[in-house]
């Protein structure tokens, strides 16, 4: 057997082409790019002052103020109705205690619902449910340090015993178990004004 003497092969050198403009636009003639991308240059950017002249010419208020000698629009609030095992539908717009007495442990301090429950079983506390709505409109309710707590029911879940004074965000179909009562709360929406404040 007759061996070959091995041979180096030598490294190819790359060639490097140079496209110019011209040729880009020939082979764009022929159809020889799959596309030409283009990046357009950044658009300057608004001046405040610009800005400012743009939202004054919207329809409704202009920027910074009212329109004078308009009433000021309306906008939606959160409300709720709540349906207490009572047969008691209160109509809810703001935050409220729920209890046997909840005006003797929190007078005037600016809750804009006080409901009081019978409590002939002596299951309530003074002040046992604490409610309100988040920001985005959602209908909250906690364990204001209750002696009995507060249970959550939710269609496919098992019941949930709320922890003390953490908001909890009721949905509809849940059901509220507190003290020997329930309550339930479906979502109601209303116009009110707008404050100037």
């Amino acid at each position: 057997m007759r061996l070959w003497p091995f041979r180096r092969r030598r490294v190819a050198e790359p060639v490097v082409e140079r496209v110019t403009a011209e040729d880009l636009a020939h082979m764009a003639r022929r159809g020889e790019l799959a596309r030409s991308v283009v990046t357009p240059p950044p658009a300057p950017r608004a001046s405040s002052d610009r800005v400012r002249a743009t939202v004054a010419q919207l329809p409704g208020r202009p920027l910074g103020g009212t329109v004078t000698g308009h009433a000021p629009p309306a906008r939606q609030t959160a409300a709720a109705v709540l349906l207490l095992d009572d047969q008691r539908r209160v109509t809810v717009t703001g935050p409220g205690l729920i209890g046997r007495d909840p005006a003797s442990t929190h007078p005037d301090v600016g809750y804009a619902h006080v409901i009081a429950l019978e409590d002939p079983d002596r299951l309530l506390s003074r002040t046992h449910l604490e409610f309100g709505f988040g920001a985005e409109g959602s209908f909250w309710v906690l364990d204001a340090a209750s002696a009995n707590g507060v249970e959550l029911h939710r269609p496919g879940f098992p019941a949930t015993m709320l922890a003390p004074t953490q908001r909890t965000v009721v949905q509809p179909g849940d059901t509220v178990v507190f003290g020997g009562h329930t309550l339930r709360a479906e979502p109601a929406t209303g116009l009110v004004a707008e404050s100037t404040n």
